[in-house]
């Protein structure tokens, strides 16, 4: 019985689905894995216009202008940004914002760029004491005067200058998408697929 129990297990082995296929190296049409293998899903693909308040293709995409700023304005980068308006009062703003810097990585990995905080708050104490409990603001841009938000959006093609605004602009310093509106932790592959395209 010793020496015919290797062979009945071989038997065995030839017997299950696989064994027409198992000739020539291929799995039957019937075998499977331990682990049946389940297909990833792809994400949908975004349409930018529904996620952004306003999207622009790139010939027709204004470019990035400034408000005055308490400091320089950041030099072109050739690189794709995005900017998030907000303020220290703003709840949605603050909610978001270790979110955003949260992403840079996950989002980076897919799509290189830079993130930039512009302040609309108009009070540089303010901001400052702001940034001390919220480290992910220190640096941020500052919008000198508060008053200067809503012309600056109104330039850029946004009637209201409601907050969070987002703006993504692409290499060549044109400003394609604009949302006003907070993002959220199901907007991430939207934000992914947003600078990856542009």
């Amino acid at each position: 019985m010793d020496r015919l129990s290797p062979l009945i297990v071989a038997a065995g082995l030839l017997g299950c689905d696989g064994d027409a296929a198992t000739k020539e190296g291929k799995p039957g049409a019937g075998s499977r894995s331990r682990v049946a293998a389940v297909e990833a899903k792809k994400a949908p693909k975004l349409d930018p216009a529904d996620f952004c308040t306003v999207y622009t293709e790139a010939g027709d995409a204004k470019a990035l202008t400034w408000p005055e700023l308490t400091g320089p304005p950041p030099a072109s980068s050739q690189r794709k940004r995005w900017i998030n308006v907000w303020a220290t009062w703003c709840a949605p703003c603050v909610e978001e914002l270790p979110r955003l810097t949260r992403w840079k990585q996950s989002v980076g990995r897919r799509a290189e760029y830079d993130l930039v905080f512009v302040s609309a708050d108009g009070d540089a104490q303010e901001v400052a004491a702001f940034a001390e409990t919220h480290r992910e603001v220190k640096g941020s841009l500052e919008i000198a005067d508060a008053e200067a938000l809503a012309p600056w959006l109104s330039d850029l093609g946004v009637e209201s200058g409601s907050l969070p605004v987002h703006l993504f602009v692409d290499g060549a310093d044109r400003v394609r998408c604009i949302r006003q509106s907070g993002i959220g932790d199901d907007d991430e592959e939207a934000v992914a697929q947003l600078l990856e395209g542009l």
